[in-house]
């Protein structure tokens, strides 16, 4: 077993659950996840956006954002706001939107 502690303030994650009415939603809004956010990610060093879609419920999907600097969770909710809420907002999914500081990593 591997046990990786951080550096307080060094590493911050947004993980995003959204559930949507029907999978063909879910898929289209993945794709415009993977077409928009390649423009932007730029904008945060070293950012990491891992997309995840439910095995159980393939209608569900998370975002889970990997960041180095607790301005850029701030800046992160700017650009979302700016080119994903108002697609998102077409599709009306469930949201759960998490923003926290990782502590540590256990891997086996």
């Amino acid at each position: 077993m591997n046990w990786k502690e951080f550096q307080p303030k060094t590493r911050y994650r947004k993980t995003i659950t959204n559930t949507f009415l029907s999978e063909q939603d879910c898929d289209m809004f993945i794709m415009v996840l993977k077409q928009q956010w390649p423009s932007y990610i730029s904008e945060l060093p070293q950012a990491k956006l891992e997309i995840t879609k439910s095995i159980e419920k393939p209608n569900t999907m998370q975002a889970i954002w990997t960041l180095k600097d607790a301005t850029h969770l701030r800046k992160l909710n700017a650009l979302g706001q700016k080119i994903i809420k108002p697609y998102r907002d077409k599709l009306s999914p469930k949201v759960l939107d998490v923003d926290s500081e990782s502590l540590c990593i256990i891997e086996g």
